[in-house]
């Protein structure tokens, strides 16, 4: 049954198409990219009392394919927003909402932040696979990323962060000078360090760094190392003796050990 054709998705006023194997067993029907992406509609099956087709979009969890070399599937990805239908089998077969298909609302904003952190300073170099789609991890981090790209809404903390809690900032002697903040991210492959960099105050305490204030911060690079494995699903900001995780926005205390900082991603500064 596998033949070539297309699904279009259309979105006023834009539109993509995906070139697809039309493929079907006895358990359901799909329609499959071979970098490893597949729309896929179930054999009726009972639920809640009724029978339905369930409808599924999915990334090869085992898919080495580097997303730069698919800028067909990540322009159709790019362009599935809430509003979107597909239409298959070129325009002859079935139209269907994307809102149908269970996860590919979490592609289509993984895909997304890939294009938006295409601006960062060392992107080039950092290998973001299909795989990765298929990862909570690795989604986290391309979220995180692409947030950080837009000047607006960089996701690292700007205000007062003090690597010793119990320290309050009236103890604190002040100097103006550049705090730069590793944001550890982990891909399927990769342990990705995004250095954030910002100029404004930097806190002593006897001598010793805990804390900074910072206006804004801005990404000067992103430094790709081999994967260290972490306890925690959520990009990472290293702070001393404290890590901070990033979910859905926010910054929270973690004790989640990276494994990094015997390579020297650290906090670091530099007076004026």
């Amino acid at each position: 049954m596998d033949h070539p054709t297309t699904v279009c998705v259309q979105t006023t006023p834009v539109s993509a198409e995906l070139p697809v194997l039309r493929t079907a067993n006895e358990h359901h029907f799909g329609y499959v990219y071979p970098a490893g992406f597949a729309l896929t509609v179930s054999a009726r099956v009972e639920k809640d009392g009724q029978y339905v087709h369930l409808m599924q979009a999915l990334a090869d969890p085992d898919s080495d394919a580097l997303l730069a070399d698919h800028p067909v599937l990540l322009d159709f990805l790019t362009t599935c927003h809430p509003e979107s239908v597909f239409c298959f089998d070129n325009g002859d077969g079935l139209t269907l909402d994307v809102t149908d298909f269970d996860s590919l609302g979490d592609l289509a904003r993984c895909a997304a932040a890939y294009r938006d952190a295409y601006s960062l300073d060392g992107w080039d170099a950092v290998p973001v696979m299909v795989k990765d789609m298929a990862s909570p991890e690795s989604r986290n981090s391309l979220v995180f990323l692409g947030s950080a790209a837009d000047p607006q809404t960089q996701p690292i903390p700007r205000g007062l962060l003090l690597a010793a809690p119990e320290v309050e900032e009236k103890d604190c002697d002040t100097a103006s000078g550049t705090i730069n903040v590793p944001v550890v991210c982990n891909l399927a492959h990769s342990s990705l360090v995004a250095w954030f960099s910002g100029h404004g105050s930097v806190l002593f305490h006897d001598g010793d760094l805990c804390g900074f204030k910072v206006p804004a911060f801005r990404v000067d690079t992103i430094e790709v190392l081999p994967r260290v494995p972490s306890r925690s699903l959520f990009p990472r900001v290293l702070l001393g003796p404290r890590t901070l995780i990033w979910d859905e926005g926010r910054w929270q205390e973690s004790d989640a050990d990276t494994g990094l900082r015997a390579d020297g991603v650290r906090l670091r500064f530099q007076l004026d």
